[in-house]
């Protein structure tokens, strides 16, 4: 699925195929801006899991860059055989939980709960080896922007109408037909919603795991 694929559809429903009022320019940003709508309402799109390795004696690590939501965090200390589940914090939490965490009141050891903050996650305690891909980070990436109209679209085919009804939307917004970008929105929501149940059920009956949520951050 290519975006000059969108951007024909939606200039031809919107009645303006010679782009005078609605350019190929604002149909990949609206495209960009849709792709990210989409993930943050069907979170099965676009996992991904990263590895980080641990420095000695170091509390701050960078988040992967490509993050867009996060869902857990695992570690696997020396001589461990799996991963094991690390406990999330809100950073409120987590500073009230250990106070003096960044200082040398506690000694390094193996690693039992996080904080993120400012694009990096923070362990307590602070580990106490240096170990290869200790870390295993969950989580949704960014999907990859649209540029031009032969740039591919980064979900799967089936949202091909979403992001045409997204895009929609804003084209009529943009030419203040309120009613018609409303009703826009309101399909868009509803296909979202069916694709989600589609993915929710297809999960349920091939693929029972359990998933760590943000909610495991509360």
């Amino acid at each position: 699925m290519l975006a000059s694929d969108i951007i024909t559809r939606v200039q031809r429903q919107f009645g303006d195929e010679a782009a005078v009022q609605v350019t190929e320019a604002d149909i990949i940003r609206w495209i960009n801006d849709g792709q990210r709508e989409i993930i943050k309402h069907n979170e099965t799109l676009l996992e991904k899991a990263s590895t980080t390795s641990t420095v000695a004696n170091q509390q701050a690590y960078n988040l992967p860059t490509d993050l867009m939501i996060f869902q857990g965090m695992f570690f696997k200390d020396s001589g461990m055989n799996s991963f094991q589940k690390l406990k999330g914090y809100n950073f409120k939490q987590f500073n009230e939980l250990v106070d003096q965490w960044d200082g040398t009141d506690y000694p390094a050891g193996v690693p039992t709960i996080f904080t993120l903050y400012a694009g990096q996650f923070l362990l307590f305690p602070i580990p106490s080896l240096s170990l290869s891909n200790a870390i295993k980070i969950y989580y949704n990436r960014k999907p990859t922007d649209v540029v031009t109209g032969a740039s591919s679209i980064d979900l799967p085919d089936q949202y091909f109408e979403v992001l045409v009804k997204h895009c929609l939307s804003q084209a009529y917004e943009m030419d203040e037909d309120w009613e018609a970008a409303g009703a826009k929105m309101t399909e868009v929501a509803s296909d979202l919603k069916l694709l989600r149940g589609r993915e929710d059920w297809k999960d349920q009956e091939f693929y029972p795991v359990i998933t760590v949520r943000q909610e495991d951050l509360d």
